[in-house]
């Protein structure tokens, strides 16, 4: 297959199949207004960075040079990730893409792909720029660093990964990593449909859901629902005002190898809605769960009905205290 096409004003594409562009095999064109679909196939025969990546027979090798590429509202599909792993930096907002969608997609197996960094101190994924959509990928989290990063002004002016959307992967601690997603302050991000577990280390400082060092008071407008929080030293420890916990979450407070410290602490925030969730356990601050002043926590289920702040039904009345 010849992947140039004499006339520039078209590109390559892959028509959709369930809602995936560029799932199938027959090929088309679609014309340049269109979104354009990248490939990134390490395990391929035909990968190489010096390809157009446009097609699945000659993708990519790796993601970093689909990420480079792209323009706004692209789609990046990765079929398979490096086994010496890979770690992602987009560029800011200003400089690169923006709304690009990177999703992991089967190839060839039942699983989606496995993503680790190449540096244990440095994360899977670097975002710096507008309304990435993740989705599709079992992240597996250095000792070092974050399985993803959401950067808002703290390394560059320009680097705000604002309107992120997190959705449908698994990060996988591997009982020594450190941070599942880790923001910066960014505000409109949405985390939904995720399964964090396995955040452990000796410290007891591994966390699935971290707001660390933040230019912004506290981050605002966070949307975070429908994840589940099993097996790890802490959960969510996540600042944010304004924003909805919930619902759907489900957070566990003793797991099968490890019990959470912190199961969800927003108390440097304020204003935000934490309703719908299951919360296992001690349903108090001593038992890791603690809120804004201002916070309301009212519609959540709890075994812990020796709590005032439950009733007798199971259904929180009041924030934890």
């Amino acid at each position: 297959m010849n992947e140039f096409f004499p006339n520039m004003t078209a590109r390559p594409f892959y028509p959709p199949m369930h809602g995936v562009p560029g799932s199938s095999q027959r090929k088309g064109l679609r014309q340049v207004s269109g979104a354009t679909v990248y490939y990134v196939d390490a395990d391929h025969a035909n990968a190489s960075d010096d390809n157009k990546g446009w097609s699945p027979e000659y993708p990519f090798a790796t993601i970093q040079q689909a990420v480079d590429t792209v323009e706004t509202g692209d789609w990046i599909l990765v079929m398979s990730i490096s086994s010496d792993g890979e770690s992602v930096v987009t560029p800011d907002y200003t400089e690169g893409a923006n709304y690009v969608r990177l999703i992991g997609i089967p190839n060839g197996s039942r699983y989606t792909p496995s993503w680790e960094s190449d540096d244990a101190s440095a994360s899977c994924l670097d975002l710096r720029g507008i309304g990435w959509h993740v989705s599709g990928f079992r992240f597996l989290a250095p000792t070092g660093a974050a399985c993803i990063e959401l950067r808002h002004t703290d390394s560059n002016a320009n680097d705000i990964a604002i309107r992120t959307i997190i959705e449908g992967n698994y990060f996988d601690g591997l009982t020594e990593g450190l941070y599942g997603i880790e923001s910066h302050g960014c505000y409109d991000v949405w985390i939904y449909d995720n399964w964090f577990s396995l955040f452990h280390n000796a410290g007891g400082t591994a966390t699935a859901l971290i707001t660390t060092t933040t230019p912004l008071a506290i981050p605002y407008r966070n949307h975070i629902f429908n994840n589940q929080f099993m097996d790890n030293d802490n959960h969510v420890h996540f600042d944010m005002n304004g924003s909805r916990f919930g619902p759907g979450n489900i957070i566990q407070t003793t797991g099968y190898a490890y019990a959470a410290t912190i199961c969800l602490d927003c108390s440097a925030g304020d204003d935000n809605i934490i309703t719908g969730n299951s919360f296992e356990g001690d349903f108090s601050i001593a038992g890791g769960f603690t809120g804004g002043a201002a916070d309301y926590w009212t519609g959540n289920f709890s075994d812990d009905t020796a709590e005032a702040e439950v009733g007798d039904n199971g259904i929180t009345i009041a924030r934890p205290a």
